[in-house]
């Protein structure tokens, strides 16, 4: 009977991924033919030269916003040249109204809302992977890298290109110089002619429209595996690039007086990054002594759950060309838990992390471990395998101690090394399957060890996928403890529709499974099962231009057999016809217990909770632009819940644009741990109810000289405080006895964090830094300070300034 089934089962998977309903409309895949010239165009963004009457214009865009399908309103062209060293385009944008095209100066990746043209090339027709090249008519760029059919998108590749563009009587033009160099291809045999993927983008932004050469309907998954087909590539040439790219600071820091330390210094360093082309498809990065001054600081947060709050990834060498070691298992490709979790390599220290004996002060703590080098190799071979191998060590890092007048160094991190290997190979048409493997090794301990293989299984029309992974853990620690674990997760879903769209999904984490030396996450312990089913309409209507519904279900339990998540969530979101948006959303879990709230100290029940939240935000078009969002939160037990986000963003011109957030949140009475104590019968977990407030304000703004020449702005002030009432002990997993001790246990904190960057690419590839940035930090146990006291005691405190000037030089061989 179980083979009977077991084969059914087989069957029916079958026909789901091979032989569901075709929904992509039947058309026929759009051809621009490239022309080999001697003579290149003159790059002066106005295609005078007659050399671009030799190439046949890729033309007929259709329309993906507003009416799907229907022709552009306006014409577009887009011609192909190319000799020995570079791919030229030529594009000329009709528009009936040019003093109306929208051109706005920005730095460069910023993709600011103005009208655009883009170029998409797939160069090993994988159906995968893709080089994005946009541009407006301010001829500012941003160059991305798309993989897994263009879901994800990696916008730190920054190579050296060339954009010339300008505005006539007709609309806009522009020409670009793409150098082979800066793009991986295959190597086939002398005088075949190859066959790239491409597709042409424009966006009108006053009407936003936007049209592709290569059309897709909204109701079809896929951006890269929809491309049409660039012919005409003979002879191309076979590039052994080596970049180098020294650079050489200067840092001033003045840090407050503490005790006998303060004052200021002055330190140059120096480092190097170097890139080197193993062939045409694959490269070598590596990087010595970096730094990563220039870097935007994170945003200050208040984080009173059991788990370690994920910050995203800035550093320039960790995000540049990462997509290959990518390997995510809950929460999304690169933005949560997952094998490889780069900030792990020149983790974040800090004063938390040096422990500290009776009588002693610290004086001076590592803010992160250094990095001493790093290396990665990456690429693609002909047959579809990506592969991508990384090398990193980090230094030991010692603090300053004093105690009874005497100063002295404790070591508070161990050198390590970190290593990497992943490897994915493309299957059928525009599925992959995956393998990584991970090591991290510290002086005087045990290695830990990470391995997992994953899938990403699409049909023909990539309208169902089934996509998942199984990892497993080896952990070691300086004991010679050997903890092992699994993790794994397996989803079936339908991608992509004209209304209906569904997931389900079922996933478990073993008890030992510990990934966090070079990985990221959050518990183990727990299997779940999730579904979400979506009904959506994207065909313009009088007043509403498209909205989306979507149900959720979770439900997940412990090995232990405690149920510790029941939820349902409804989410809504409507865009009007004047480029209004609104969202709304509520949801409630009943699940019934906590296993990590007590700290350890076993289960606690937890009430039924509810949340509802209302978004809104005015047109986007316009040079003000207002959003807010309200979220009111509630449990069974009293609690009380209110989060408020504001925020305003102002063009004032069209080189400057800012942004200018607020947040606050409120929490009354909570009922929440607050330490375990020894009650003379072994550790017992103390609740009380907590009352948290946390308020935040961040401005983010820049002023563009030249499309090469910016400068960003960034500070964030924030404060949080909190109080516990009425504290008593946790008996079982739902009664309290009383409490009688006494335990500080309020908080109230201030944090301040301003950077001014100022970059300017003085020469192709090549970039001054100058940085300014202050950080000020201040804490009390006064919860009942007004919120006017803690900002004046905040800025009453002694800041740490930080004055970098930083210069890199690259050199192309």
């Amino acid at each position: 009977m179980t083979v009977v089934r077991a084969s059914v089962l087989s069957r029916v998977l079958l026909l789901v991924l091979v032989a569901a309903p075709v929904h992509l409309i039947a058309q026929e895949t759009p051809v621009v033919r490239a022309v080999r010239v001697t003579t290149p165009p003159r790059m002066d963004g106005t295609l005078n030269d007659a050399v671009w009457g030799l190439a046949r214009p890729a033309a007929g865009f259709l329309q993906r916003d507003p009416v799907d399908g229907a022709p552009a309103t306006a014409a577009s062209e887009v011609r192909v040249l190319y000799d020995g060293e570079a791919l030229y385009f030529g594009c000329r944008y009709y528009d009936p109204e040019p003093s109306k095209i929208t051109a706005r100066l920005a730095r460069r990746d910023d993709e600011e809302d103005t009208d655009r043209g883009s170029v998409r090339i797939d160069t090993f027709h994988d159906h995968q992977n893709a080089y994005e090249l946009t541009f407006n008519p301010a001829g500012v760029r941003v160059d991305i890298l798309q993989y897994r059919d263009g879901q994800y998108e990696d916008n730190s590749w920054d190579p050296v290109w060339q954009v010339e563009t300008a505005i006539d009587s007709l609309g806009w033009t522009a020409e670009l110089r793409v150098p082979f160099s800066i793009l991986r291809y295959p190597d086939v045999p002398d005088g075949a002619e190859q066959t790239w993927g491409i597709n042409f983008l424009r966006s009108v932004f006053r009407t936003q429209e936007e049209s592709r050469w290569s059309w897709t309907p909204k109701s079809v998954q896929g951006l890269v595996s929809r491309f049409g087909h660039l012919e005409g590539l003979v002879d191309l040439p076979r590039p052994r690039r080596i970049e180098i790219m020294p650079f050489g600071l200067l840092r001033q820091e003045w840090r407050p007086a503490n005790g006998t330390t303060g004052g200021s210094a002055l330190r140059g360093n120096g480092g190097l990054d170097l890139k080197v082309g193993l062939s045409n498809n694959f490269v070598l990065d590596a990087t010595i002594n970096p730094d990563f001054g220039q870097v935007e600081a994170d945003p200050a947060v208040l984080n009173l759950s059991t788990f370690e709050s994920f910050y995203p990834e800035r550093r320039p060498f960790f995000i540049e060309g990462m997509q290959i070691f990518r390997f995510s298992t809950f929460g999304g490709d690169g933005a949560g838990p997952g094998l490889f979790y780069s900030r792990r390599i020149g983790r974040a220290l800090g004063e938390d992390r040096v422990p500290l004996e009776s009588g002693e002060r610290l004086v001076r703590a590592p803010q992160a471990s250094t990095i001493l080098g790093a290396l990665k190799v990456a690429g693609k071979t002909a047959g579809g395998l990506s592969i991508g191998v990384l090398q990193a060590v980090t230094d030991r890092e010692f603090a300053i101690v004093e105690k009874e007048g005497r100063e002295f160094e404790r070591q508070v991190e161990d050198e390590a090394s970190y290593s990497l290997v992943r490897l994915r190979q493309d299957v059928l048409d525009g599925s992959s399957i995956g393998m990584i493997a991970t090591t991290t090794a510290r002086r005087r301990q045990l290695p830990s060890f990470t391995g997992g293989i994953d899938w990403n299984l699409f049909d023909a029309d990539r309208s169902h996928g089934l996509t998942g992974f199984l990892a497993g853990s080896l952990a070691g620690d300086r004991t010679g403890n050997r903890p092992g674990g699994i993790a794994g997760n397996i989803e079936l879903s339908r991608t992509a529709a004209e209304h209906w769209l569904w997931s389900i999904s079922a996933d478990l984490t073993t008890k030992q499974y510990q990934i966090n030396d070079m990985g990221f996450f959050r518990r183990p312990n727990d299997y779940g099962t999730f579904g979400t089913i979506t009904y959506k309409e994207e065909k313009p209507a009088a007043v509403v231009r498209r909205y989306a519904i979507t149900g959720m279900l979770h439900e997940r339990h412990n090995f232990d057999g405690a149920q510790i998540n029941r939820s349902v969530q409804l989410e809504s979101s409507v865009l009007l016809t004047g480029f209004e948006e609104i969202g709304i959303s509520a949801g409630v879990d009943a699940g019934r217990y906590d296993d990590r709230e007590t700290r350890g100290n076993g289960l606690y029940e937890r009430p039924l909770s509810g949340a509802v939240e209302l978004s809104a935000s005015t047109d986007y078009r316009k040079d003000v632009v207002v959003s807010a969002e309200v979220k009111h939160s509630w449990d069974r037990h009293g609690k009380r819940g209110y989060r408020f986000e504001a925020e305003v963003e102002f063009r004032p011109a069209s080189w400057t644009a800012w942004e200018i957030s607020g947040e606050g949140d409120i929490v009354d009475d909570q009922e929440a741990w607050m330490t375990n104590e020894d009650l003379g019968q072994g550790a017992r977990s103390i609740f009380a109810d907590r009352d948290t407030r946390a308020i935040s304000a961040t401005v983010r703004g820049s002023v563009t000289f030249h499309r090469d020449m910016t400068l960003q702005v960034y500070s964030q002030m924030f404060t949080a405080k909190g109080r516990y009432r009425n504290p008593r002990v946790l008996q079982t997993a739902s009664i309290f006895g009383p409490f009688t001790g006494t335990v500080a246990g309020d908080f109230a904190g201030q944090e301040f964090n301003m950077n001014l960057v100022f970059r300017w690419e003085y020469m192709p590839g090549s970039t001054l830094y100058l940085v300014l940035s202050q950080a000020r930090v201040a804490g009390s146990d006064n919860y009942y300070a007004s919120w006017g006291r803690d900002v004046a005691d905040l800025f009453a405190a002694p800041p740490t300034t930080v004055l970098i000037g930083k210069m890199t030089f690259w050199w192309n061989i």
